[in-house]
């Protein structure tokens, strides 16, 4: 899956790691085409895995850091992210991973980036302010 401008919600770190999520699902995609064995799709699959974990957390720590009002329904979309590619890897150490199963998760992120993330981002770039944690707050009235 090519990167397309209209993925892209105008946060440079975040929209690296949208690309990063991208390139790991062709590796995955070429790995089940060209029959590259069992472990070499698993642990793509492993690797994809962990680059969403780590991208996901990064997000959610945003979302909570502009206090982002739909956060919860956000980070749904991450477990659910996580239950279709918990049970595609389960598929993969049995040799039954296919690429549609891939591409439906693919098709998901799209759709997760355009719709759901853009969500956050705009609610950041509207001048959401940062929320400030009651110990600074207290510093700053010392001060």
């Amino acid at each position: 899956m090519e990167w397309k401008d209209e993925y892209s919600i105008g946060i440079l770190e975040i929209d690296n790691q949208h690309k990063l999520m991208l390139h790991s699902f062709s590796v995955i995609e070429e790995s089940i085409k060209f029959d590259r064995g069992w472990s070499k799709i698993h642990y793509a699959i492993v690797e994809l895995t962990q680059l969403a974990r780590m991208h996901f957390s990064f997000e959610e720590a945003m979302m909570r850091m502009y206090a982002y009002p739909e956060s919860e329904a956000h980070l749904k979309e991450h477990q659910h992210f996580f239950e279709i590619i918990d049970n595609i890897e389960r598929l993969s150490l049995k040799k039954l991973a296919n690429i549609e199963m891939v591409q439906s998760l693919k098709d998901w992120l799209a759709m997760h980036m355009v719709r759901s993330d853009r969500g956050y981002a705009e609610h950041i770039f509207s001048g959401a302010p940062v929320v400030r944690s009651g110990v600074f707050a207290i510093a700053e009235v010392a001060a």
